[in-house]
């Protein structure tokens, strides 16, 4: 062999040997569908949480509408016929803190009429915490406050025979009504008093639980006022012309708490 032809041979043995080391290697069946996969668009999510939101918007408000007594308290037993006088004050109503009222407002606050309102029903309760009168948050309100002496519960009916629900507070702190008030209208959905159930002899039916019901709320002097109001079919709808009707009927009773 000689010079020539040994450096040729070694030159050959180079090349050959650079283009194994560098030639494209075919992918496996494995590798290209790992990189298929990796190529494939990806559907954006940040199209589909708008969609989620406007769902759960819709939900809300369809249950807000469809059930607006979800967290109420189951309805109240009958009260006693409007000629009914007021029971008498707690014991715990005697050893309030001085300046606090001894006893709850009188029953007397509820006329018989009101500018086309007739009184079906009314009672004094000395307890203002009694789960077929108030919800939870209302009863854990009043307890972790300075008190109340008691409640006084009314029914009214027009003369279309929509039903109105009246629950006057007698606070022992004035200024817990305020802070009551504001806590409780933060919420409009939520609601916290119980709807009385109408006498047999009063004209009006039992409404159903899922009845439409708005309420609005004063107050004045130790009185905490929570009204409420339903139509006669217990519809869901018209609320603003229902808060149209209890607005004077609540005016009204407010007027009467003595200070």
């Amino acid at each position: 062999m000689t010079k020539r032809e040994s450096g040729d041979d070694l030159w050959d043995e180079f090349v050959r040997e650079f283009e194994k080391n560098n030639a494209v290697r075919e992918p496996s069946a494995a590798e290209r569908a790992r990189q298929a996969r990796q190529t494939k668009p990806r559907r954006s999510r940040r199209l589909v949480l708008p969609v989620a939101a406007a769902l759960l918007v819709a939900a809300g408000a369809t249950a807000y509408v469809l059930r607006p007594s979800d967290r109420a308290p189951a309805a109240a037993p009958a009260p006693a016929p409007a000629a009914t006088t007021a029971s008498a004050p707690s014991a715990h109503a005697a050893t309030a803190s001085a300046g606090a009222p001894a006893s709850a407002i009188p029953l007397s606050v509820f006329p018989a009429q009101v500018q086309g309102y007739t009184l079906v029903a009314k009672v004094a309760n000395p307890s203002c915490t009694g789960a077929d009168t108030v919800a939870p948050t209302l009863a854990g309100l009043i307890t972790q406050g300075h008190g109340c002496v008691g409640v006084n519960l009314a029914l009214y009916k027009d003369a279309d025979g929509n039903q109105y629900d009246l629950a006057l507070f007698t606070m022992k702190d004035p200024m817990e009504c305020v802070h009551l008030i504001n806590v409780l209208a933060s919420d409009p959905a939520s609601y916290q008093v119980a709807v009385q159930v109408p006498p047999k002899d009063s004209g009006l039916r039992q409404l159903p639980a899922d009845s439409g019901l708005v309420q609005n709320f004063a107050s004045y002097g130790n009185g905490m006022l929570v009204g409420m109001a339903q139509w006669s079919d217990g519809r869901t709808a018209d609320f603003g012309a229902l808060s149209d009707r209890l607005s004077p009927l609540t005016g009204a009773v407010i007027k009467n708490v003595p200070v």
